[in-house]
C-alpha cells in the first residue's frame, strides 16, 4: 500500500464533493463547506502523515493516503444527530455500514467516513457503543468500522499511551479490511475467523514478513484454530 503525495501535494477531501453526501440536504451549505476544511484538514495533516508516538514508519493510517490517492474516499455528513437517541445513531450508522458492504470489492480502496458534526460530547459514548455493536456486521461483510472524536480512548497499537482516534468532528470510518488488520481482529474467534479467511494464504505463502503482525497471527491461529481440532 502505498504512503501517499509527498508533503505539500496531499489530495485534498475539498476535490471529492461529488462523493460528498449531506443530510439534511439544505440549510448546511455554510457549515458543511467549514466542517469540509476541518475535515480535510485532519484526514492530509493528521491520518495520512507519520506520527512520532505511532513508534513505527508510515502515516497514522496507511489506508487513507492510498485511498485519497485514487479518488476512493467518500464522506456522508449527518447534521442533527446529537447522540440523544443512540438507537437513532445506531441505526443512521448500520444503514451507512450496510450500504457501503454492498458496494464493497476484493483489494478496494473504497472508504467512507460518516461526519456527525453535531453530535455533542455527551454523545461519544453513544458512538462508541454503536461502534461495539456494529463491529461484527462489519468484520463478518469483509470491512473495518472505527470510531474517531475528540475524547476517544483507542490506543495505538504499539503504544498504549497514545489515543491514535482523536478527531476535531465526531465520525464513524468504514474501509475495507486490509492485511495489517489482523491487529485488530486476532482476539476474537469469528473476527480471527473472518480474517484468516481473506489473507491466511499470505501467512501461509510467506508474502507477510512484519514480526507483529506475524507474532499476532501465530498466537490467534494457536489460540482458535488448533485449540478448536483438538
Amino acid at each position: 500500500m502505498t504512503t501517499g503525495a509527498e508533503q505539500g501535494t496531499q489530495p485534498s477531501l475539498a476535490g471529492f464533493s461529488g462523493d460528498t453526501t449531506v443530510s439534511p440536504p439544505r440549510g448546511y451549505e455554510h457549515r458543511m463547506r467549514e466542517d469540509v476544511a476541518v475535515l480535510d484538514t485532519w484526514l492530509c495533516d493528521y491520518i495520512s502523515r507519520p506520527h512520532p508516538q505511532l513508534r513505527r514508519k508510515g502515516a497514522v493510517c496507511p489506508f487513507v493516503p492510498a485511498a485519497l490517492q485514487a479518488d476512493a474516499l467518500r464522506a456522508s455528513f449527518h447534521y442533527e444527530i446529537s447522540g440523544k437517541d443512540p438507537d437513532e445513531l445506531h441505526d443512521l450508522l448500520e444503514e451507512e455500514l450496510v450500504a457501503f458492504m454492498r458496494r464493497l470489492a476484493e483489494d478496494s480502496l473504497d472508504s467512507l467516513v460518516v461526519v456527525l458534526p453535531d453530535l455533542a460530547e455527551d454523545g461519544y459514548a453513544a458512538l462508541d457503543d454503536a461502534h461495539a455493536r456494529l463491529k461484527d456486521t462489519a468484520v463478518a461483510g469483509g470491512a473495518m468500522i472505527g470510531q474517531f472524536h475528540a475524547a476517544c480512548d483507542e490506543r495505538s497499537v504499539r503504544n498504549d499511551g497514545f489515543r491514535v482516534s482523536r478527531s476535531p468532528l465526531p465520525l464513524l470510518a468504514i474501509r475495507h479490511m486490509a492485511s495489517h488488520d489482523i491487529l485488530f481482529l486476532h482476539e476474537l474467534p469469528h473476527w480471527f475467523a473472518a480474517y484468516r479467511d481473506r489473507f491466511g494464504t499470505q501467512f501461509a505463502e510467506g508474502r507477510i514478513r512484519e514480526p507483529l503482525m506475524l507474532g499476532m497471527y501465530a498466537a490467534a491461529e494457536r489460540r482458535h484454530v488448533r485449540r478448536k481440532e483438538s
